[in-house]
């Protein structure tokens, strides 16, 4: 029989340890509360010092600037900027690129104008094909794209000498007020403003601005802020009136204040760093709430400078926020789409009021006329860089394919296209609790924007190089002038690797939303219906609080809903492509709004054609020019694809498209055409080997001679093998330190191994495919402890070998709807 006291006392310790688990629960239930004091009024916007060219256009639109944004006719602007360096890439090819960089949300190209890419022979100016700048600007007119040129002289971008002639080098003091030097960039510049003579903002074209100089902080009685403010003069006197002036304002950069906007960016790794072994996470996936420079700038080497050391009066503007990396000898990391994405929300939740990526577009160097292009250790730089390709792993790749990067990407920018806007106003709030440094897991990463009680939210949990912990029982506590707001209602779980966008008292057409657990993603328009889209966060469920209004009730299509005097609380909704929640507008429309899944977010694309906007799902490429849409396959000729609203007429189309019953909101089709299979013939070359074998520094990029002893095989395609296709992508599967693809001892591009298959596009290169002249050269490691790779491409190098282990030929197929 138990003793009566100790059954008591059992009961009691059972009692104490159950009350110490709640308390403990408790505990850990409100250890991610997240505190944010949102209350502080907002101050109208102060003029800015900056002193800009014409700001009136001829059909008398405005681009403005003050101290914290732009402005576009007087209202706020937050425009997204992408990088696309034009001599780097076909001319054939730029417009169906200009195309798809808009269909991903990019409103604004910038480019650099390589000056040796343009006048590698002094006096000799070449702005033919590729290289004419001119055509480049009216195809960026003709789409509606804003262009920046960013002008140099000096523009880096991995190029010889910084893009700086050969001939400049030899002849002058560089980057410095030495008369020579300046001489010859007036001639640059006259011949710049030749180029754009007509297109610039003031004359009704493209260019809305030039970046001035790049990563510029000279010194000294011929350097300095003096040499930048010749710079924009020779600028001006050149004919380059622009409402911007921008310089890079990290690496202790050196500018005139009020002449120039300084702007930002960042990286998730450095490829440029001499360091052995991995390096630590990076300070991009922390919110900058006390400076604009990231505390390396991805390791480029800035030093941390306040807002105030910065520029004050002058709006935080980026235009180098890594959207990938360019590989060096020496460090070749691989960035997964998270690790470029998730940068976005820290950036603008930061407070950047211009998103610019570098590169949006990837590329490959020109052949140079008196030799290779690219930068390089026997130029003086502490890297080397392939000679050809410049993909820099870029959402839309050397060959104009789209990478995960690309799809993750617009769902942000999207966001900014149709809500910046409002956000750019906004003023940046901190939490109450910081990571003490960018490899600190332990506080969630959290900023908020708000202007009174309106605003959004920002979360980041992923941080390449580190694993980030799922955070249980998230919540944000936030005071606002009305009062206190909590968001959500009740915590929620937010799984490792998470990163997006919650609205704030959003007004949705005069629906007040108080928040949601879901992204918005954009919104459109068709007759008398108002669509919102927004997309749920993997992991978290989506949920829409609603400020109740009496007289238009809110009727849902699934999920549960719930109604208070002054919320109407929608939960459980199921993320699809119908219409999750709607509401009646006083002008008799319709406000409906559809919960996609986020991968159904990524795959849809706003496109204009004759009729209008359209929204189309499809897990196909999907751009237009704003006549015709064009959707691409690789592999597969099926296509498979939804429209909202429908499509008003198929007749044209280069196949036969068939309508198909509705998938939720959208209208379906489908079309098919023929499967084409191409299959690649590899036969191994000789290889004469010399009497001794060079042997040179393993740190550094093999020489000519010693390619002479790599491994070759010759690849022969059938005769006909583009019939059906639009282009072709050779798949090459390799084991070593460098490949090439040549024809007749020509360089056609190049690859440093990454552990990853190296595709190429075979369409710029049909004569030579069609002549039966393609090699891939394949060269051995030499010393593989001098090359940083990620871990999972270690893993799979096995020996120091040069392997070609596999070819593939892959066919991409099109689908054109005129």
């Amino acid at each position: 029989m138990v003793n009566r006291f100790e059954f008591i006392s059992s009961y009691i310790v059972f009692g104490c340890l159950m009350a110490g688990l709640a308390f403990a629960s408790a505990q850990s239930a409100s250890s991610n509360l997240i505190e944010i004091d949102a209350r502080q009024p907002i101050l109208a916007p102060g003029a800015s010092d900056f002193r800009g060219g014409t700001s009136l256009s001829p059909t008398r639109h405005v681009i403005g600037v003050n101290d914290r944004y732009l402005t576009l006719d007087g209202k706020p602007w937050l425009p997204v900027m992408g990088e696309f360096h034009f001599s780097r890439y076909p001319e054939a090819d730029w417009e169906e690129e200009i195309l798809k960089m808009k269909a991903g949300g990019v409103q604004v190209i910038a480019s650099y104008i390589f000056w040796n890419h343009v006048e590698e022979v002094e006096g000799n100016f070449n702005w033919t094909g590729q290289r004419s700048l001119r055509h480049f600007a009216e195809l960026c007119n003709k789409h509606g794209m804003y262009f920046y040129p960013r002008l140099g002289p000096w523009a880096h971008g991995e190029s010889r000498y910084g893009g700086l002639p050969d001939w400049v080098v030899q002849k002058s003091t560089p980057r410095t007020s030495d008369p020579r030097f300046l001489g010859f960039v007036d001639a640059l510049y006259q011949q710049i403003g030749k180029q754009l003579e007509g297109l610039l903002w003031k004359d009704g074209g493209p260019v809305i601005g030039v970046q001035i100089e790049n990563e510029y902080s000279g010194t000294g009685p011929i350097g300095g802020p003096q040499y930048m403010l010749l710079l924009k003069r020779m600028a001006l006197a050149a004919g380059l009136d622009v409402p911007l002036y921008t310089v890079t304002g990290w690496n202790n950069a050196s500018w005139p204040q009020g002449e120039f906007l300084p702007v930002y960016g960042g990286y998730a790794d450095a490829p440029w760093d001499p360091a052995p072994g991995q390096l630590p996470p990076s300070e991009v996936y922390l919110f900058r709430f006390q400076s604009r420079v990231s505390g390396d700038m991805g390791a480029i080497g800035a030093d941390k400078m306040s807002i105030t050391q910065t520029d004050p009066q002058s709006p935080f503007l980026t235009a180098e926020v890594g959207a990938g990396l360019q590989p060096t000898y020496h460090r070749r990391p691989v960035l997964s789409a998270d690790d470029v994405a998730a940068m976005v929300p820290v950036i603008v939740g930061s407070g950047a009021n211009l998103l610019g990526y570098y590169m949006f577009q990837g590329g490959e160097n020109p052949d140079g006329l008196l030799g290779q292009l690219n930068e390089s250790k026997s130029t003086g730089y502490p890297t080397d860089v392939p000679v050809k390709s410049y993909d820099f792993e870029a959402p839309l790749g050397e060959f104009g394919s789209e990478r995960q990067s690309y799809r993750d990407l617009k769902l942000f920018n999207y966001f900014l296209n149709n809500f910046g806007q409002d956000l750019a106003p906004m003023a940046v709030h901190a939490p109450i609790n910081l990571p003490h440094g960018a490899a600190d897991p332990a506080p969630v990463r959290v900023a908020a924007r708000t202007a009174g009680d309106a605003g959004f939210l920002f979360l980041n949990n992923h941080v390449r190089g580190i694993s980030m912990p799922s955070r249980k029982g998230v919540q944000i506590k936030l005071q606002l002038p009305s009062g206190q707001m909590l968001v959500p209602t009740h915590p929620v779980d937010v799984p490792a690797d998470s990163y997006f966008i919650l609205p704030i008292n959003m007004d949705l057409d005069g629906v007040t939303l108080r928040y949601s657990t879901a992204q918005p993603y954009c919104r459109m328009a068709s007759g008398r219906t108002v669509l919102y889209v927004f997309f749920a966060i993997p992991g978290v469920p989506a949920e829409f609080s609603f400020a109740t209004q009496v007289g238009f009730p809110i009727t849902i299509n699934g999920g549960k809903k719930s109604v208070s005097q002054n919320e109407t609380m929608v939960s459980a909704v199921e993320p699809s492509s119908r219409v999750a929640i709607e509401r009646e507008l006083p002008n008799g429309g319709a406000l409906q709004i559809v919960v996609l899944t986020r991968e159904q977010a990524e795959w849809t694309t706003r496109v204009t054609l004759a009729d209008g906007d359209h929204l189309v799902l499809s897990q196909q490429e999907v751009f237009s020019d704003g006549h015709s849409m064009t959707l691409r396959m690789l592999e597969r000729p099926g296509f498979h694809f939804s429209a909202w609203p429908s499509l008003t007429s198929l007749q044209g189309a280069s196949l036969r498209v068939e309508a198909l019953k509705n998938d939720g909101i959208f209208k379906s089709y489908r079309a098919k055409g023929i499967s084409q299979k191409v299959v690649a013939t590899l036969r191994s070359e000789p290889v004469s080997a010399p009497d001794s074998p060079i042997k040179s520094d393993a740190s550094t990029v093999p020489s000519e001679a010693e390619f002479q002893e790599a491994r070759k095989w010759s690849v022969r395609l059938p005769k006909g093998a583009f019939v059906g296709a639009d282009d072709l992508f050779l798949k090459i599967d390799y084991q070593g330190d460098i490949a090439r693809l040549n024809a007749e001892g020509h360089l056609l591009t190049d690859d440093f191994y990454k552990g990853m298959p190296w595709c190429i596009g075979l369409k710029r290169f049909r004569q030579q495919v069609e002549a039966n002249s393609l090699n891939i050269t394949v060269f051995p490691w030499r010393d593989r402890s001098k090359v940083v790779l990620d871990s999972f491409a270690t893993k799979k190098t096995q020996d120091d070998e040069a392997r070609l282990l596999g070819v593939t030929v892959l066919p991409e197929y099109q689908l054109t709807i005129p």
